[in-house]
């Protein structure tokens, strides 16, 4: 019997925040774990779905599918459909949809699971059935801190290619990530979306303490005039990797400069979040109290702002 966890909303990010969860509750239940394909993680054996192991890495990051990534999705979106309406109707298996209070995914038939539910439950049933779980909220961070050294390894084993990026910095850095498109469209991070001021203050006082005189800037907007020219005022040199490396991977790029960094200050990027579990003990939010926010990884779910894009 096995838990079938079949979609989980939301880009890389939130797969990764998925799969660390996955890996956790496999590794303290020792059942068997399902994961169907989604846009951005699949099974490297070329099926539809894959299993989670603790010594074999099933899944890889999707290769770009620009062509047909429409129909794509939308026979993924159909796959799931059958899925959940085949585990309802059989009495020998079950089907649930998990999320917070009107957050639901919608247009799958199967029973509703509050936020309160019992992970106890649930994992005895999938001993005893065959049971399909979607959505946004299968999380136990108590369990992630207890398995870590082991999720850490399943990580970076499957990211193994895209953590050997040589770049030309030899001086140690700090890598900035701001995130702004996605965050200024959503209401609920309002509170992740900082002034350049704010972000000059937390970049430029990161450095002083940290004694670093390289930012290496990662960004999905251009970057103002603001926070270069005082950068460069200050003696800091700025390095944007996309622009200098316009022929390399961007997860290739990004991923290792993430995971080489000295210190990480970003708005809470769920991607950036997973990847630095990997290699940080914390990272930094800027802050418009103080010169910055410092987060420890392992209570980062329950740490405003941050918990809004980690919870």
């Amino acid at each position: 019997m096995a838990l079938f966890h079949t979609s989980g909303g939301g880009r890389l990010g939130n797969q990764l925040l998925n799969l660390i969860h996955l890996l956790a509750l496999k590794n303290e239940y020792k059942i068997e774990i399902i994961k169907i394909n989604d846009l951005f993680l699949e099974s490297r054996s070329g099926s539809l779905f894959y299993p989670l192991s603790e010594e074999i890495i099933s899944w890889k990051i999707c290769k770009k599918k620009s062509k047909n990534i429409y129909f794509y999705k939308l026979f993924l979106k159909l796959f799931i459909r059958f899925i959940h309406l085949y585990f309802y109707l059989s009495p020998f298996r079950k089907s649930y949809k998990i999320g917070l209070k009107n957050n639901y995914p919608k247009y799958l038939v199967g029973n509703n699971l509050k936020k309160e539910y019992s992970f106890e439950k649930l994992i005895n049933e999938a001993k005893t059935y065959n049971v399909a779980l979607s959505g946004w909220g299968l999380r136990n961070w108590e369990l992630v801190s207890k398995h870590k050294k082991k999720i850490i390894k399943n990580l970076k084993d499957g990211f193994s290619e895209y953590l050997n990026f040589k770049s030309s910095i030899k001086n140690k850095y700090l890598l900035v990530h701001i995130r702004r498109t996605d965050f200024l469209a959503v209401e609920e991070f309002k509170e992740l979306n900082f002034s350049d001021q704010t972000w000059l203050k937390g970049i430029l006082k990161l450095c002083e303490i940290k004694s670093l005189n390289t930012v290496v800037i990662f960004s999905d907007a251009n970057v103002s005039n603001l926070i270069f020219s005082n950068l460069k005022k200050r003696g800091l040199k700025t390095i944007i990797p996309e622009k200098n490396n316009l022929n390399e991977n961007f997860l290739k790029l990004f991923f290792s400069y993430v995971d080489n960094a000295s210190s990480v200050i970003c708005n809470a990027s769920t991607l950036v979040l997973s990847l630095s579990f990997l290699s940080h003990e914390k990272i930094f939010l800027p802050s418009t109290k103080s010169d910055f926010q410092e987060i420890n990884l392992n209570n980062a779910h329950s740490l405003y702002p941050a918990c809004l894009n980690w919870k």
